[in-house]
């Protein structure tokens, strides 16, 4: 994680976030071609009204990105849900994911109404993201069977997480 800096994000930053979220599709819920600017804009906005978005920066590059909305119904203020992290695949295995993370929790420790929970889910195929998630305190609370359909067809089944500030 050594050289990387670690910011909150601003709307400014959509176009290079649109560009991260893009080259790591094959871990997103969404196909490139379903990404663009005006859905990364909006995508910020909402994680940026109330909840977290932090960018991991090697310089002026943006290696990675982590944004989580506050759901909106009162009941439900304590909670970060729609959890999503992308890392460049040229900045990938450098602890780049665990930095953001990690910012994240920080971050969210100063959001008020304060944040109790925070919620992700992770497609059951990606072994390497539920390890990491699992050490950095994440639980599987359930299976969504046959949730997600990969690009061959197939479906999948979807895992989801929860951290405990």
């Amino acid at each position: 994680m050594e050289g990387f800096s670690f910011r909150p994000l601003s709307m400014k930053d959509a176009p290079e976030v649109l560009r991260v979220m893009r080259k790591a599709a094959g871990g997103l819920s969404r196909q490139p071609h379903e990404m663009d600017l005006a859905w990364a804009e909006e995508a910020l906005a909402t994680a940026l009204s109330g909840g977290v978005a932090i960018g991991a920066w090697e310089g002026v590059n943006l290696a990675g990105v982590i944004k989580a909305s506050r759901m909106p119904s009162l009941q439900f203020q304590h909670v970060l849900w729609d959890l999503t992290v992308a890392v460049d695949p040229d900045f990938q295995r450098r602890g780049v994911a665990r930095g953001l993370f990690e910012a994240l929790f920080s971050a969210a420790e100063t959001v008020r109404p304060r944040i109790k929970r925070i919620e992700l889910v992770v497609r059951a195929d990606l072994t390497h993201a539920i390890r990491l998630y699992e050490s950095l305190g994440f639980q599987i609370e359930g299976r969504f069977e046959g949730r997600f359909r990969l690009p061959d067809g197939r479906y999948e089944a979807d895992l989801p997480m929860a951290h405990f500030l």
